[in-house]
């Protein structure tokens, strides 16, 4: 408890002193503290005389007391401490009043009266006089207009609080202006910009308010969410929301939950995503801000409608709609009615979803991605409703060139793949759609604009950053120091902290390089892949809901068969490799390698059920190229079959592989990584086999030899230690001497024609929605190789040696690689790519 001093000028002093330190306090992202230090500064102002200065220094007071208790929730509180202000205030404070008063009626949703009063601020406040309030003042008005869709007057006041602060020296609110800038970009739908700017954001913060990182991260998350990158938003809100909680920052807390929210939308979880939008509403309602309540309530909807029940729903929606409007969120209430138009649809009511469309079908300039897609999936169901069939898959097509649009504006490969998430449910309809009409060319279009669209994009190479290269380069020794110190067995925390902050700082760079906004190639001509096919069989699995299906070509003709539970067979798989995983390179007993023998044995035939014996009276014993989806893509086809079998990502990317010219190369580099007992005698067999060829060992395998080499060989073969790493897939490794290699070393690199990666794992990939993989051999193939060995399971070292001097002895004598590689007695190695 604070207790008046006996020196009432000392009081005032000290209520000063506190008065600073409060702002010191609510700027580093601790409003409790603030509430604290302010409240004794009033205490101590009660026994001084009411005049002048100390008048004036407990508005001060109370403006900020205002701001810290909103922070905290309160904003009713709030309101009525700057009605008492106000009664205090001299003139030329008036302006600071103002934009508090402002920021406060913002964050209840009166968003029109908050640009009133911004506006009287703004032209009261000097920036000779008053220029860190008047960049507050600027900043928070441009979020105002921001949230009222006028982005370059956004801009505008961002760009002139920039140049005051930077005038001043205000690196905390430069920083705090950086992230908002940012936060535009996203808006105005330029993400790699957005990303770069959050980056930069990033390590201001961690400069002047590390204690306030957890803003940069929930505005980040945004942006990573209009990205299709969910699960890294979720990651990031995870740690915003605790942080939040503990630092007592209920209006970032609320925040948070209406990202993660979001996030949770996007990644098809219904449940979490309504869970969270309850959660958050319920926290905006709490200070009374109905329209960010209102949007809560929105996304909430959104989950249920893929879950409950169309007509409640429906009914919900159009009871929203309305309010969201008065509110002034147009574009939110157009949403609201197409959710209320395709739940009546789904409800069987199409003729009222009809008329309520005549309501809300609409556009405007600046329309989110999601919007705009939401529009499209609204009109194409009531087309099929009415009968409409070409109308309705119009639609659906003019919105995946949409998604594709997006997607070609990053240069990035996992924001290229990410991005298909957009484009799901509009996939989805026109597959499921083709199914049910039956028409085998249509089914053959859906299932190629499904998947894999992101490999269709031309290679980007990530801007030249000397920095970028410097924090790969002390990854890999990282790394390199991680496995020695685990290996010893001693503590290597630190070791692992630094390695997830190199990690950061290589993706966002990645992240915020430009795509060339070309829109790749086009979907290859049915009748071109049945040519090109010659005796091999197509295989293109499909997911239909929870079905599997198979489209089927040989000889020229197609079919599509149903195969049973999607879920059993991805079961299977997992099933299957892990047999694999448990018996490569231990040391069993006759009774356990036995039953793993069984095990294997029975679960491959599981599997084989599934998946290809009830193809084989069309496709008999010929060659399969198999296009696979989801969990199917690490199929060890080898276990399954003798024959040769080529795993694409698409008929239309295998096409490409098969008929694009490649600038001719002729050499031969074999590499073998540390730590690996047959490595140089695996590359020292093939070198018997490939006079000539450039061979690296021992010390000289490392990562920057490698890389030089693959320039100019056709093909490459690297022995080594692989690790598949989930959740970031393109750090998956390669370990050479001194370093690892990972697969963001081949982005925008010109890889050989032919790789083959004699390693464990690198066969997998991370599957994304659209049928798009992420990983090793996808970095590969997205680079420019046309085929990559790679194993989808663990191999025993001897196994993997026979098997890779087998496969190149057998290319020798002129095999395709998927020939070579089946008749090498191939295990879990899987031929990946065109050939």
């Amino acid at each position: 408890m604070t207790h008046p001093p006996d020196d009432p000028l000392a009081g005032v002093e000290k209520a000063r002193e506190l008065q600073g330190a409060a702002v010191s306090s609510s700027d580093h992202g601790r409003p409790a503290v603030a509430i604290r230090q302010l409240r004794a500064g009033l205490v101590l102002l009660d026994t001084a005389e009411p005049v002048g200065e100390v008048t004036e220094l407990r508005a001060r007071l109370l403006v900020s007391l205002a701001w810290a208790e909103s922070e905290r929730g309160d904003t009713d509180l709030g309101l009525r401490l700057l009605d008492e202000a106000e009664q205090l205030i001299s003139p030329d404070q008036l302006g600071l009043l103002h934009a508090q008063r402002a920021v406060l009626l913002r964050r209840r949703g009166h968003n029109e009266i908050a640009l009133q009063y911004f506006d009287s601020a703004i032209a009261l406040l000097r920036e000779r006089d008053q220029p860190l309030d008047l960049v507050k003042a600027l900043s928070n008005r441009s979020l105002a207009h921001l949230d009222a869709g006028r982005v370059g007057q956004a801009r505008a006041d961002l760009r002139r609080s920039e140049q005051i602060a930077t005038r001043h020296g205000m690196d905390l609110l430069l920083a705090v202006i950086h992230v908002n800038l940012a936060g535009i970009d996203v808006v105005a739908g330029d993400l790699p910009s957005a990303l770069r700017r959050f980056a930069e954001s990033r390590a201001e913060y961690e400069r002047v308010a590390p204690s306030r990182l957890a803003l940069v991260a929930i505005e980040r998350a945004h942006a990573l969410v209009a990205a299709g990158l969910f699960a890294a938003a979720d990651r990031e809100l995870a740690g915003a929301i605790e942080e939040a909680a503990r630092h007592e920052l209920t209006h970032q807390h609320a925040d948070a939950l209406q990202a993660r929210a979001e996030a949770a939308l996007l990644a098809d979880l219904p449940v979490e995503a309504a869970a969270y939008a309850r959660q958050a509403k319920a926290e905006f309602l709490g200070r009374a801000n109905a329209r960010r309540a209102a949007l809560l309530s929105l996304i909430e909807l959104r989950a249920e409608a893929a879950i409950g029940d169309p007509l409640a729903v429906a009914d919900r929606a159009r009871r929203l709609a309305p309010r969201l409007g008065a509110l002034g969120l147009a574009e939110d209430e157009r949403v609201a009615g197409l959710v209320a138009v395709r739940a009546l649809v789904a409800g069987g009511q199409a003729v009222r979803a009809a008329r309520l469309m005549g309501r809300y079908d609409g556009t405007a300039r600046g329309d989110r991605l999601d919007t705009r897609l939401v529009r499209r999936l609204a009109l194409a169901e009531l087309a099929f409703a009415a009968g409409r069939r070409t109308e309705g898959l119009r639609q659906l097509r003019t919105g995946l060139a949409s998604v594709q649009k997006h997607r070609a504006q990053f240069g990035s490969l996992d924001l290229q793949t990410g991005s298909s998430v957009h484009g799901r449910d509009l996939a989805r309809a026109g597959l499921s759609e083709a199914l049910a009409a039956g028409s085998v060319p249509a089914i053959y279009r859906w299932s190629e604009r499904a998947r894999a669209q992101a490999l269709l994009l031309p290679s980007v190479k990530p801007p030249e950053d000397p920095a970028i290269a410097t924090a790969l380069e002390e990854l890999r020794q990282t790394q390199y120091r991680l496995r020695s110190e685990e290996l010893a067995g001693r503590p290597a925390a630190e070791l692992r902290s630094r390695i997830d902050l190199l990690q950061r700082r290589i993706r966002e760079h990645h992240w915020s390089a430009p795509g060339l906004r070309t829109a790749g190639p086009s979907l290859a001509d049915f009748a071109a892949v049945k040519e090109e096919l010659g005796d091999a069989a197509l295989v293109s699995y499909l997911r239909d809901g929870e079905v599997l299906r198979a489209l089927i070509v040989v000889d020229g003709s197609a079919r599509v068969l149903q195969l049973g539970s999607y879920a059993e067979g991805a079961e299977s798989v997992l099933r299957l490799r892990a047999d694999l995983d448990a018996q490569a390179g231990r040391a069993l007993s006759p009774r356990m390698a036995s039953s793993l023998k069984d095990a294997t044995r029975s679960d491959a035939e599981r599997l084989g059920a599934m998946v290809l014996d009830p193809l084989l009276s069309w496709i008999a014993d010929r060659p399969l190229v198999v296009v696979p989806t989801g969990a199917l893509v690490t199929v060890p086809w080898s276990v399954l079959t003798d024959r040769p079998v080529t795993v694409a990502p698409s008929a239309t990317t295998w096409y490409a592989a098969r008929t694009g010219s490649r600038p001719s190369r002729g050499g031969v580099l074999l590499v073998a990584g540390p730590g690996n007992e047959r490595g140089a005698a695996e590359v020292g067999e093939i070198a018997r086999l490939y006079p000539g060829s450039s061979v690296l060992t021992g010390d000289a395998a490392t990562p920057a030899a490698t890389l030089d080499g693959l320039g100019t060989a056709s093909v490459v073969h690297l022995a080594a230690h692989g690790h598949h790493q989930p959740e970031n897939a393109l750090f998956s490794r390669l370990d050479l001497a001194g370093g690892s290699l990972f697969g963001y070393d081949f982005q925008g690199s010109s890889p050989p024609e032919t790789v083959i990666l004699s390693s464990c794992d690198l066969g997998l990939s991370d599957v994304l929605p659209g049928d798009e993989t992420l990983g090793l051999s996808t970095a590969l193939l997205a680079a420019g190789a046309t085929t990559v060995i790679a194993s989808v399971a663990r191999v025993a070292d001897r196994t993997a040696m026979e098997v890779m001097v087998r496969y190149h002895q057998n290319t020798l004598r002129g095999e395709s690689p998927a020939a070579a590689l089946a008749s090498s007695g191939s295990s879990a190695f899987i031929c990946l790519g065109g050939h």
